[in-house]
């Protein structure tokens, strides 16, 4: 191991004032660890409470924080954030998007892009928009022509 990854390593959880987990994060050295977080993340001015666990090693700690950040889906975490088995973070997109494109025409599923767990796009076949749009053509003259059926179709009646 080298120096860094022998020393105790601290798991650290920041919460807003309503005890919502904002993030989840590790470090050695809490203190120039916070300032950093001032100096640079939007959401600093958020955090009312702190809470810090030290483990013996980097490693240990670095397991825990994934499992933290997995099962306990802070708000501003975006390393190891829950996904489902066909979404891919957004920041890793720009790299893999030729293969998700190819695994979207072999499955004919969508794939979505994922910013802080979050879907936000959807990878689709072409195919799949167009009936898309056109189902959305059809539910807007619905809507033109027979008021009263599309509001009961749009409430789940």
């Amino acid at each position: 191991m080298t120096d860094i990854e022998s020393q105790p390593t601290a798991v650290y959880r920041l919460y807003d004032r309503g005890g919502r987990l904002l993030y989840v994060g590790m470090t050695n050295n809490t203190a120039v660890r916070f300032k950093w977080h001032k100096m640079e993340k939007r959401w600093w001015h958020l955090v009312e409470k702190k809470d810090v666990e030290w483990h013996p090693d980097r490693a240990t700690a670095r397991r825990h924080e994934a499992a933290a950040i997995k099962s306990e889906s802070p708000l501003y975490n975006a390393m190891h954030a829950a996904a489902g088995p066909h979404d891919t973070p957004l920041r890793d997109a720009r790299q893999k998007l030729g293969s998700i494109v190819d695994d979207v025409r072999v499955h004919h599923e969508p794939r979505w892009l994922t910013y802080f767990g979050k879907r936000v796009v959807a990878v689709v076949e072409p195919a799949f928009h167009d009936e898309a749009a056109f189902n959305e053509r059809i539910v807007n003259a619905l809507r033109d022509v027979a008021p009263e059926l599309y509001e009961r179709l749009a409430s789940g009646d």
